[in-house]
């Protein structure tokens, strides 16, 4: 049937025709919407990384942000914590700005009002009220008498007092200070002067211990992170050794090199008995001057034990003036980091010297000094919450993703007395201050806070409240009995987490 066959074939052909025509437009639509999207990723993608070597800008956007507080005009001393800032994805902003940190070298708070009424997910570096632990006049004369501070006398006000006490001892020497910490050299009592304000004169110890015949003064970081309730820990990946650049013997009180250390000390790899220890050994300065005290035939254990106690006591001794001045804020997202100098004499009886606000960590000077500096920082990052985010996992700063790895398993103790007590029914006795169910907002979120320090302490070890050797020996009432009543409480969580794990003990 040839005329069936005809159409069949016409409709054929002009079927084939259509088919390319269709799929050819489509192509077509396909390839432009392609394209058009490529375009689209490469412009994002250049917009993102284009001159950037840290992140893309949405999450330069959203990144944790940082200011600096500095009344100098260079900023070499705070090197370090720019560039581990920057290393943990932190974008710095002025100061003006909304930040999430603060780090102020000077103290802020006669500058910024706005410290007193910080949001949740701001955090600075100072305390309130921390010059009374790092002014070197009150630190020194302010205090009841400790053993470990050298006899110190305020000056003008306590001139008198001081003439009684020199002409008691004629043997003593005697060294003036100032807060600005500058022009110290051994002076007659004689030659002290009386009506210079903001100074103090302070008694200067004779006998020092000797490292190859060098005096020295070694320097403690300590992070406080909390007041009422207190909490403090130590660093202890290494101590700042500094030694005088002349030796002391044949001592010359005119020549101060003999007896102060200044910004062009001698490190310890200069040191002849400890430079095989820290160069061909690998020791840390901290082990290195050990090293050198056995071999003396000296034990050099009880020094840390003094030393412990030496910033347990101080701060103690200083945390409700501290309290006082910052309780009124409206946050208390603050910690501090300073170093504590100390003097060790012949016998290794250790005497606090002095403490510093925003210690000095520029290792412009000394190289080598770096790696401690990094160490420290990094320390104190992990433990107060500054720590690395990235593109792919960023959440906000101090938010509950990023912080909130606490579970309420994770802060319940006491959990037979809380039971005895029914303390789920009721909350009106003291047995019950620590049990879940009977805590305030404001203490959960103490306890919490502990926790994380705790799990992100790094370097860092808590002085207070004070470890616990033996929970079996452990007395509550006897350990507690000059604290305050929120540092009882503190002190009380720990050792209940101490009792059935002994990493909650120290």
């Amino acid at each position: 049937m040839p005329g069936c066959s005809n159409k069949a074939t016409k409709a054929d052909s002009q079927s084939s025709t259509a088919v390319p025509t269709r799929s050819v437009i489509m192509l077509l639509a396909a390839s432009l919407t392609t394209a058009v999207i490529v375009e689209l990723m490469l412009y994002y993608r250049s917009e993102s990384w284009g001159n950037s070597n840290n992140a893309t800008t949405e999450f330069i956007a959203r990144s944790p942000t940082y200011a600096i507080f500095s009344k100098s005009e260079s900023e070499d001393h705070l090197v370090h914590v720019k560039t581990l800032l920057h290393k943990f994805g932190y974008k710095r902003v002025d100061i003006d700005s909304d930040w999430n940190l603060l780090w102020a070298h000077d103290y802020p708070y006669a500058n910024f009002i706005s410290l007193k009424s910080l949001s949740a997910n701001q955090l600075v570096n100072h305390f309130p009220g921390c010059g009374y632990l790092t002014n070197k006049v009150d630190l020194s004369t302010n205090t009841k008498r400790l053993t470990f501070l050298p006899q110190a006398f305020r000056l003008p006000e306590q001139s008198e007092l001081f003439l009684q006490y020199a002409r008691s001892f004629p043997d003593k020497l005697f060294v003036q200070k100032h807060n600005e910490h500058r022009g110290i050299k051994i002076k007659a009592f004689r030659d002290v002067e009386l009506n210079m304000s903001d100074s103090f004169v302070q008694e200067f110890l004779q006998n020092p211990f000797l490292v190859d015949g060098y005096k020295f003064d070694i320097g403690v970081y300590v992070v406080i992170t909390s007041v009422n309730p207190l909490r403090a820990y130590i660093y202890t990946g290494d101590v700042l050794f500094r030694y005088c650049p002349k030796k002391y013997h044949p001592f010359d009180a005119e020549d101060i090199n003999k007896y102060i250390v200044g910004d062009d000390y001698l490190p310890t790899w200069e040191v002849p008995s400890l430079r095989k220890y820290y160069t061909n050994f690998g020791a840390s300065m901290r082990d290195a001057f050990e090293a050198y005290v056995r071999d003396q035939s000296m034990d050099p254990a009880g020094i840390w034990l003094q030393v412990e106690h030496i910033l347990r006591t101080t701060i103690q001794e200083k945390e409700k003036d501290i309290f006082d001045t910052f309780r009124s804020y409206k946050t208390h997202n603050f910690f501090e980091l300073m170093r504590f100098d100390f003097f060790i004499d012949a016998n290794l009886n250790v005497y606090l010297m002095e403490a510093n606000m925003s210690p000095n960590l520029s290792s412009a000077h000394f190289k080598s000094n770096s790696i401690l500096y990094n160490q420290v920082l990094y320390s104190v990052f992990s433990l107060v919450g500054i720590r690395p985010v990235s593109s792919h996992d960023y959440t906000n700063f101090m938010s509950a993703e990023v912080n909130d790895i606490t579970d309420d398993k994770n802060l319940a103790t006491g959990l037979n007395k809380c039971a005895k007590y029914k303390c789920d029914k009721s909350c009106n006795q003291e047995n019950c201050n620590l049990c879940l169910p009977c805590l305030s907002g404001s203490d959960y979120e103490i306890i919490k806070k502990a926790h994380r320090e705790h799990l992100h302490r790094a370097d860092m070890k808590r002085i207070f409240p004070k470890e616990i050797a033996n929970y079996r020996d452990f007395n509550f009432t006897s350990e507690t009995k000059n604290m305050t009543r929120k540092n009882a409480w503190m002190t009380q969580w720990y050792a209940y987490k101490c009792e059935y794990d002994r990493t909650w003990c120290s």
